[in-house]
């Protein structure tokens, strides 16, 4: 009796270990399938985020102004924004409003990432005095996420220029100022500002509360660009860098 009974635990002790193993496995296949996931979305995410290879074969330049290959892709295509020394290098989208392209690439499919685009108040043309960029805030700098960067002073000295391409024209960017704002802000998001008294209210709200300015930057502005991010995931913050838009003409040259 003593004897099986012996047995009996042992088999029981057996199965207890057997069943552990058997959790544990289970627990680390769990673990590592999640792991797997996680870097193949995260791929994903920033895969999608980026402008491919036959979208780049498109960038427009300085000499040659014309976005007519982007525009037979999407037809909302209304320029190219290039920020230099930094990732931003995409093309830009005007949709029917602010939340078309908020998820959705240049080809028209889902994409985290979105896309760049303009407030669908602005026109696309870009003639308001004040046109509005938004972009989603990446780690890695994809998308609008080298935008917080000027948030440091240092990243703010260094990277000062951009251009910014339509069809048949070519603006020069001279970033002026850093500005973290809400996202109810009603100077920073409220777009055109067509009215002469509002404009120099907006330039004058805009250096009154700029993280950073440089006070050279906004002398005989006729137009200026927003580029706007979230500054963090879970709060209404944005961070915004603004820029003097100088219209280059056909030689060269620069055209207020």
């Amino acid at each position: 009796m003593e004897k099986a009974r012996l047995s009996t635990a042992r088999w029981l002790i057996r199965a207890a270990d057997r069943l552990v193993d058997a959790v544990v496995t289970i627990a680390l296949l769990v673990v590592f399938l999640y792991g797997g996931y996680a870097l193949w979305d995260t791929w994903t995410v920033y895969h999608k985020a980026a402008v491919s290879d036959e979208i780049m074969r498109f960038k427009p330049d300085q000499s040659n102004p014309t976005l007519e290959e982007l525009r037979a892709v999407n037809p909302d295509v209304c320029a190219w924004l290039t920020i230099d020394g930094t990732s931003i290098d995409y093309p830009v989208l005007h949709g029917r409003d602010n939340m078309e392209y908020l998820n959705k690439n240049i080809y028209g499919e889902y994409s985290l990432g979105g896309s760049v685009f303009l407030d669908s108040a602005n026109h696309a043309d870009f003639s308001d005095f004040y046109s509005l960029l938004y972009g989603h805030h990446m780690d890695g700098g994809a998308m609008f996420g080298d935008v917080k960067k000027f948030e440091q002073e240092s990243y703010f000295d260094a990277h000062r220029t951009g251009t910014l391409i339509t069809p048949g024209k070519c603006y020069s960017l001279e970033i002026f100022a850093c500005i973290c704002v809400s996202a109810y802000d009603t100077y920073m998001f409220t777009p055109g500002v067509p009215d002469q008294a509002a404009q120099q209210a907006l330039l004058d709200y805009i250096r009154s509360n700029a993280l950073h300015y440089r006070a050279d930057g906004d002398g005989g502005v006729t137009r200026i660009i927003a580029l706007s991010t979230c500054s963090s995931a879970v709060t209404d913050g944005r961070t915004m860098i603004v820029a003097r838009m100088v219209e280059e003409n056909n030689t060269g040259g620069a055209e207020e």
